[in-house]
């Protein structure tokens, strides 16, 4: 496991989007996380990402404080594909249903109200990843 991945909250939160999306790997399930993070971070305005990154673990944070800057236009297949790309792999159904569960673990930890938020800001083909 590479090193930025250590921390016991990082740790925690990959094995919960392990578990909801039946991972094989926490390594695997960090790197799906990371990728579909910083894209949902090109997505939204660097102070939603602020905001929605408090209550991730530490290396979630540092990597998302990286990409905050301007919300980027993308539709669900430029989410999917933009996520598919950083994790090396064709198939879009298994990309989407690894995206739900990260999404579906961010909501429980970020902070009260800053998924809602996000969603806000989201068209509605990727908002409705969050359920």
């Amino acid at each position: 496991m590479a090193e930025i991945w250590q921390s016991e909250p990082m740790r925690d939160f990959a094995e919960q989007v392990r578990q909801s999306a039946g991972m094989s790997s926490a390594d695997e399930a960090s790197r799906v996380a990371r990728a579909t993070l910083t894209t949902l971070a090109e997505a939204v305005s660097a102070g939603q990402v602020d905001e929605l990154a408090e209550g991730l673990p530490e290396e979630l944070r540092n990597e998302l404080s990286q990409r905050s800057g301007q919300a980027r236009s993308l539709n669900k297949l430029e989410f999917l594909d933009r996520v598919s790309g950083e994790i090396a792999t064709t198939d879009l159904e298994t990309t989407e249903d690894q995206v739900r569960a990260v999404l579906s673990t961010l909501r429980q930890w970020a902070p009260a109200g800053e998924t809602s938020d996000t969603v806000e800001q989201l068209p509605g083909s990727i908002a409705g990843l969050f359920q």
